[in-house]
């Protein structure tokens, strides 16, 4: 699984792992944000993050509005008002209804969200329907990132110093990509190297 997709209304999100990083594309309403986070800028550390529904706001909204709806009626029965009137009447009781809802809009919905550590963001929408895949989709960006860096370093570079190379040889196995006998195989190389131009 190289991609996922991500929908929530008309909002998208799209991840693509790349050879040397990962595609990110956000795409909102009216906004539209595309970045590539290298490998290199990607960290093990994992965030999820949840809300649940405000349920004191939303019960004080309900509140709100039935207070709303009898006030009109008190008002209608007490000054006999017409149809069109006491309609007028009500919308206007329930203004402070609507003015509540648009505010906190945010705090009436449930979120989940999960994130990798990076020096860009790189968050899934992390609901229990897409656990699964989401985190499926991050063991493939790991396995991906362990493969970029094991073609990249994990080999005999005749142009690059062998002190450099050492140094990566050890990075790779204190990041786990390698075991202590691949290490010291391709030490072993980068050391009979060395000597053989030595003399």
């Amino acid at each position: 699984m190289k991609t996922l997709l991500q929908k929530n209304g008309r909002n998208t999100c799209y991840f693509e792992i790349k050879e040397d990083g990962v595609f990110v594309k956000n795409s909102f309403i009216k906004e539209l944000h595309e970045y590539k986070v290298h490998f290199s800028e990607i960290y093990d550390d994992e965030t999820v993050f949840r809300k649940s529904k405000d349920w004191v706001l939303l019960l004080i909204t309900l509140s709100v509005a039935m207070n709303s709806i009898l006030l009109t009626i008190v008002i209608n029965m007490s000054y006999h008002l017409s149809m069109s009137a006491g309609m007028v009447v009500f919308i206007i009781a329930l203004l402070p209804a609507f003015i509540v809802t648009a505010l906190c809009n945010n705090e009436f919905k449930t979120v989940s969200s999960k994130s990798l550590a990076a020096a860009k963001p790189i968050n899934f929408s992390y609901s229990k329907k897409e656990m699964e895949e989401v985190d499926a989709f991050i063991v493939e960006i790991r396995k991906n990132r362990k493969d970029y860096y094991l073609k990249e370093y994990y080999r005999v570079d005749n142009l690059i110093p062998v002190h450099t190379q050492i140094a990566r040889i050890h990075w790779l196995y204190e990041s786990k990509y390698i075991t202590e006998s691949d290490a010291q195989f391709i030490i072993d190389e980068l050391e009979t190297r060395r000597i053989i131009k030595g003399q």
